[in-house]
């Protein structure tokens, strides 16, 4: 008989076995032990004599009489509320402290001119030296120069200008070198060379500007070119003041 086969069923034979031995051994156990034996107790009343004579010896208790007391009504006492407290006095302001008097100046001392100039001498008088002023530079302002027109003894020879035509001429030429000097644009990249140019050129009694012309030029060909685009944007100048057409001559620099 294999026991690993059938092992479910031999355990569950085993733990029958043990729980009907254990039930076997509990009874044996049980039936042999020593019982107790049971106390009775009976109850028996005393005889009639004895309950009597116990009846007879304790007296009966005397019933004590309360005395009824008549309470009169107490009067109410009205009870006086205190008188209310009086309000405090209010603090009298203190009077404001008077300022203390300034001391009285002093009067000036009066002092004489002797004391005074002895007190405080003069000093020597020395000559000073006068400095010297830098020397200062007038800006040089260059206007067109008349160009007066050569005669000779065959020629016809042209009036004579007065000399209030000098000076109004004078005048049209400083006009006339803003309104060039206006419409000149020098040249950026020739900021700081030296360069001269000089231009002829021809007015005529309108004012219109002509014959244009590099006498001589600067030998810079952008520096003489802006120069003649000033004369061409300027154009006119004014009628002359004297009615007649003229020559100038102006000078052109690059650094003043």
């Amino acid at each position: 008989m294999n026991f690993r086969k059938n092992q479910p069923l031999w355990t569950a034979v085993i733990l029958h076995v043990v729980v009907l031995l254990g039930l076997f051994i509990g009874t044996i156990v049980e039936a042999f032990r020593p019982k107790e034996k049971p106390h009775v107790f009976e109850m028996v009343e005393p005889p009639s004599e004895m309950r009597q004579t116990d009846e007879s010896a304790a007296p009966p208790e005397p019933e004590m009489e309360v005395p009824t007391v008549d309470l009169r009504p107490v009067p109410q006492v009205e009870i006086p509320q205190p008188p209310p407290e009086p309000e405090p006095a209010p603090r009298p302001t203190p009077a404001p402290t008077p300022p203390a008097p300034k001391p009285p100046e002093p009067a000036p001392k009066v002092i004489t001119a002797a004391e005074f100039f002895k007190n405080n001498p003069r000093p020597d008088p020395r000559p000073q030296t006068p400095q010297p002023r830098p020397p200062v530079r007038a800006p040089q302002i260059e206007v067109p120069q008349l160009v007066l027109p050569r005669t000779s003894p065959s020629a016809n020879a042209s009036p004579q200008l007065s000399q209030q035509q000098l000076s109004a001429l004078a005048e049209y030429s400083a006009r006339l070198r803003s309104r060039i000097d206006a419409a000149w644009n020098k040249p950026p990249q020739l900021a700081g060379v030296s360069l001269v140019a000089e231009v002829v050129f021809n007015v005529s009694p309108s004012g219109v500007i002509s014959n244009v012309r590099l006498s001589p030029g600067s030998g810079n060909a952008a520096f003489d070119q802006s120069v003649l685009a000033a004369f061409r944007q300027a154009a006119s100048a004014g009628a002359t003041p004297t009615g007649q057409s003229h020559e100038f001559r102006l000078s052109f620099r690059m650094r003043d």
